[in-house]
């Protein structure tokens, strides 16, 4: 994969990650997302959540970086959450996510 092409996939993994925090919100207490490195963690009252067979946290390819003006996105029931952005970079290349208040995480 070219790193255009991981970056764009990272970048995506992150927005669903975003989503499924924000929806995971609306229906359960003490959800975050948190960033950290090459890693993107969902947890319920601090514990990583586990869908099916999957679980958080996830890690994005080598040499991928994450980057964001906050660490943890915590959401309210409303799916809301305090407005940041998050870089993903590899090899010169990157792609930047906004988060904004209502939630809503976009490219």
């Amino acid at each position: 994969m070219v790193p255009t092409s991981i970056v764009q996939t990272s970048r995506d993994d992150i927005i669903a990650a975003l989503f499924f925090a924000q929806q995971t919100a609306m229906a359960r207490d003490n959800i975050q997302l948190s960033i950290n490195a090459n890693r993107v963690d969902i947890t319920e009252n601090g514990n990583s959540i586990r869908i099916h067979s999957d679980a958080y946290p996830l890690t994005l390819p080598s040499g991928v970086s994450v980057t964001s003006t906050r660490p943890t996105y915590a959401y309210d029931k409303l799916g809301k959450t305090t407005p940041g952005s998050i870089t993903v970079s590899r090899d010169g290349v990157s792609a930047t996510i906004t988060v904004e208040a209502s939630g809503y995480a976009h490219y």
